[in-house]
Parts: structure tokens; sequence; C-alpha cells
């Protein structure tokens, strides 16, 4: 029993305590991933808030539209068509969700509707709604208006007339093709460029070209072009697929372009940067998952930031490839940021190179 106990004691230290790796996935990473999946969906009910105006008075819906909490909305009473096309606008501009337009004494109209609704004279209120699906949380609150003005009973005495203010309806493919562009990215270079690199450290192939006249900055560069190239035909490949899918890849790709030789240069210099911190494969590898699972989750690659809490979409404006994917999303506008998709990126790229420029001698074979 003794040496039953002794030989638990000793696999356990090995195959364990003394592997770094094992610690992290077995026991630190399901609870990152737990941490990261309940702060993004734990709290969707309330992170969802719909921005809504409505032109006209009403006393009736303002009573029903106090108790919904996701629902922010404002009365306007004092209009002109000016304000109608400038909110109009603000919908396209993913700055309002709907817009709503009351005809004139709406509840007295509602009440006289609702008296005669059984006989001859009855008539129904007309009522006007903006609103582009084209933008998921103003398709949702839409649907959520309609619903408040059905459960006051009004089904068949407002008559809506729904405009549809976006040029052209698109689907979840559209949405999720630059998530996968991004992914495809992201994983050439978590898993492609750095894994070939800590492969020719671990096989001393560094150390064997650091005696040629081949500059080791220059096996680097060089490594990352080839893995750029296989990236290359990938995409290739995805975008091919993805216009079987009826998803407009053409209208993606002079920003895909743009956004992917930029992300590109940005993930070989924090590559670089990265590995003159540490020769350490297994911390490497540890670096490469808690990148991955950040950027993938709260990155907003399959799924609009829009729709998460604030501090997730905070955390996501520290991401480059946030700004890579939501920069693509941008040639159709369905980009959930509004800021600038180029300063983050160039910010990352120009603390990397300093990095790089100041470790270099780090970036050489260790003994």
């Amino acid at each position: 029993m003794k040496n039953c106990f002794i030989l638990f004691v000793s696999l356990f230290k090995q195959l364990f305590l003394r592997s770094k790796e094992s610690v992290f996935w077995l026991a630190i990473f399901p609870v990152v991933l737990f941490l990261i999946l309940t702060s993004i969906f734990g709290n969707m009910d309330e992170n969802v808030h719909f921005r809504v105006k409505i032109l006209g008075q009403s006393s009736t819906l303002k009573e029903v539209l106090s108790n919904v909490e996701q629902m922010d909305v404002e009365f306007i009473s004092d209009y002109s068509q000016e304000t109608i096309d400038a909110l109009k606008k603000n919908i396209e501009e993913d700055k309002l969700d709907v817009l709503v337009i009351l005809p004139e004494n709406f509840d007295r109209s509602y009440s006289s509707a609702l008296l005669l609704r059984k006989t001859l004279l009855s008539r129904q209120v007309p009522v006007e709604l903006y609103y582009a699906p084209i933008k998921q949380s103003s398709a949702i609150a839409c649907d959520v208006v309609e619903g408040i003005f059905n459960s006051m009973g009004v089904v068949e005495n407002v008559e809506y007339e729904v405009h549809d203010l976006s040029r052209e309806q698109y689907d979840y493919n559209n949405f999720i093709y630059p998530g996968v562009v991004g992914m495809a990215i992201m994983s050439t270079f978590l898993f492609g460029f750095m894994n070939d690199l800590i492969y020719f450290r671990r096989k001393g192939t560094l150390k064997k070209l650091s005696m040629t006249p081949t500059k080791i900055i220059t096996v680097y560069v060089t490594v990352a072009i080839v893995n750029v190239i296989i990236m290359i035909v990938s995409l290739i490949v995805l975008s091919l697929v993805a216009s079987l899918l009826k998803v407009d890849v053409l209208s993606y790709l002079p920003s895909t372009i743009v956004h992917t030789l930029l992300s590109c240069v940005v993930l070989t210099m924090l590559t670089l940067a990265i590995m003159t911190f540490s020769n350490n494969p297994t911390g490497l590898v540890i670096f490469q998952q808690i990148f991955f699972q950040l950027q993938m989750f709260v990155g907003g690659f399959y799924f609009p930031l829009k729709t998460v809490s604030p501090f997730i979409t905070k955390l996501a404006s520290f991401l480059p490839l946030t700004y890579t994917v939501d920069g693509m999303r941008a040639a159709e506008g369905l980009n959930s940021l509004d800021f600038n998709h180029f300063m983050v990126p160039l910010i990352y790229l120009a603390i990397s190179t300093s990095i790089v420029l100041l470790r270099s001698k780090k970036l050489g074979v260790s003994d």
C-alpha cells in the first residue's frame, strides 16, 4: 500500500505538477473558458437595449413602455419632416433602432377604434414603423414594438405601415464570413508561424542557420511569408465556398485585402516580440491559447459586439483582430464599432516593432 502511494505521488509530481502545460490545460483553462463564456452570454437580457424614438404623444404607450427595461424610449411631440429624415438616417447609421410615427391624437383615435371595432363604423389607426432589418438589433426592436402593440389588444385596430430602410437583406452567412477570415489569419500566425519557430528552436535549426551568412531575422520573415502564402490559398478556397453560399465576397474584397495585409504585418511583429521574452515552448503554447480564446470569444468573430456587455465590448476594443474583422464588415454596414479601424492595429505594430528592435539579440539562438 505504501509503495502504491509513493508511486502515485511520484507520478502526480512528474506528470502534473512539474508540467506547467498540464496545470494550465487541466486546472486553469476550464475556469478561464467558463468565465469568458459566462461574461459574454450569461447576461444577454441585461445587455440588450433597444433605442426607440416615437414621434407623437400617447399616455397609453408611455405607461406600457415604462415597464420594458430593455427599451430606451423618447417621445417627441414637436417635429418636422427634417426631423423624420434625420431619424431615418440615424437608423441607417445604427444610431437608432426603430422610429415610430403616431397619428395626431393617437390615444383618442385608439380608444374610438376599440369601441367601434365590432360595428360597421370600425376603423384602423395608422402607425408607421421604420427600421433596418440588416441590423440585428433594429430587426429585434421592431418585433418587440409590434409585440407591444399586439399586447395592447390593437391587432385589429392598428394599421402598421412598416418601412424597410435597408438596401438589401443579409443573412448570417454574410455576417460570419469576415469572422472566419479573421480566424484563418489568427490561426496562421498562432499555430503556423509561431509553431514553426518553436519547432526550429527545439530541433536546433536556427542554431545551424546562425552559422551561415543568413541573418536570423531573414529566416523569421521568410517563415512568415510562407505561412502567409498558405493562408492566402486557404482564404481563396474559403471565398469560393462562401460565394456558393451567396455571400457577396466581391463587396468585401477591397476591405479584406487592406485589413488582411495590415493584420499580417501586425501579427508577424507581435509574434517576434513575444518570442523575445520566452524560449520556453510551454509558455509560448499557453500564450497562444489564451490569446486565441480571448480573441475568438471576445473579439466579435461570431456575434455582434452590440449584443454583449459594455465590459466585453471594452475588452474587445484592446484586441487587434477585432478591428480586422469589424473593418471588413464595415463595407456592408455590419460593423459594431464606429471609430477608426486602423488606430489600434497600428499601435500594436509600433509597440511590437519597437520591442523587436530593442530586443533583437533575444531572437538569436540561446545556448
